[in-house]
This record gives structure tokens, sequence and C-alpha cells, in this order.
């Protein structure tokens, strides 16, 4: 029994060595699933953000296009609706946000998006339908300008790939 004591005192058994690594080895687990989820969510903020700011963008269009320039006349929502479908693809869609210093429309001319904002949506879109950014590829998603149905609004859908 004296034996057994030291023994005991020596140091751990292997079964408890067993279970302090495995109790490591899963707090550890933990750490890096969290950290990696962090990061993905970040990625999705930011394409929650980047969707908003092109949504935003599309209304001020749409609220522009109401009105026939400098005029008191105003178009009908049916005529913008219109214009905007028969644009068959999203990035077309995107392209009437975006400057156009040729424009004799002073608020076409100035853009709803900043040509920063357009220029990155460029360089890393290659669908005609999968508006994409740097944000939108690392959260595995795109933006997609939908159809616009009457008794709706057009707008921007963010899409998991």
């Amino acid at each position: 029994m004296k034996m057994m004591k030291q023994r005991r005192k020596r140091g751990f058994s292997f079964v408890e060595a067993i279970f302090t690594i495995a109790i490591i080895g899963i707090m550890s687990s933990i750490v890096v699933a969290a950290i990696s989820n962090a990061s993905r969510d970040a990625h999705r903020v930011m394409a929650r953000q980047q969707q908003a700011s092109v949504q935003s963008a599309l209304t001020a269009w749409v609220m522009a296009q109401m009105r026939v320039g400098n005029t008191a006349q105003f178009r009908s929502l049916e005529s913008v609706r219109t214009t905007y479908n028969a644009l068959a693809s999203s990035k077309l869609r995107f392209n009437l946000l975006i400057p156009n210093p040729a424009s004799s429309d002073p608020s076409l001319r100035v853009g709803f998006l900043d040509q920063t904002t357009a220029d990155h949506f460029a360089d890393y879109t290659t669908n005609a339908n999968q508006l994409q950014t740097a944000a939108l590829a690392n959260a595995q998603q795109y933006l997609s300008f939908a159809d616009w149905q009457i008794g709706d609004f057009p707008h921007v859908d963010l899409v998991n790939q």
C-alpha cells in the first residue's frame, strides 16, 4: 500500500495523461473553429454592406429616372421598369449606376456609385449575371440584379454560390 502511494506521487498515470491531452485537443479545436468562423463572418458582413450600397444606388437611379432631365415632367414607373428590364444581364443593369461622363443628364454623369467601387466590381466580375468583389468571392457569394416585377421595386440579390 505504501508503494502505491509513492507511485501516485511521482506523476500522472497513463489514463490521466490521455485525458489531459484529449481536453487540450478539444479546446484547441474550438479556438481554431472560432477564429476561422470570425474570418468568414467578416467577409459575409462586407458582402451584405456591398449589397446594401448597390441597392441604395439602384433606388437612387430609379428616383432619378422618374424625372425628365431638369424639367418638371415625370416618367411613369412602367417606363422606367421597361428601360431596366430591357437590359438582359446584371452587369448591364449595374452599368446604369456607374458614372457616365458622356451623358447630358447631370445625375447620370456623376453616377450613383463611385468610380472606385465600380472599378472593383469590374476587376472581379467574370460572369455577366454574377457581380463579384474580393469580399463576395471570399464569402462565396455574388450579387445579381433580378428582373423588376410589376407591383415590386427592383432589388439586388445576394446569392450563395
